[in-house]
C-alpha cells in the first residue's frame, strides 16, 4: 500500500509530461498553418508543405535519427 502512492504520483507525472508536450507541439504547428493561411498562392501552397508534420510522424522520425546514431 505505501508503494502504489508515489508509483501513482510518477505515473501521473510522466503522463502529464507526456501530454504537455504533445499539447506545445501541436499548439506550435497550429500556429504555423494559421501564418500559411494568410499568404496566396504559391506562397500559401510552399508554406503549408514547409509545415512541421503531425507529432505522430515527427516522433517517428525523431526515433528512426536516434536509431541510425547508434
Amino acid at each position: 500500500m505505501k508503494i502504489i502512492a508515489p508509483l501513482t504520483i510518477i505515473l501521473a507525472f510522466v503522463l502529464t509530461i507526456g501530454c504537455s508536450t504533445r499539447n506545445a507541439y501541436e499548439g506550435l504547428r497550429f500556429r504555423q498553418d494559421s501564418e500559411c493561411q494568410k499568404l496566396y498562392g504559391t506562397e500559401q501552397e510552399e508554406c503549408s508543405r514547409r509545415s512541421a508534420p503531425s507529432y505522430d510522424e515527427y516522433q517517428r522520425q525523431t526515433k528512426e535519427r536516434q536509431d541510425n546514431k547508434r
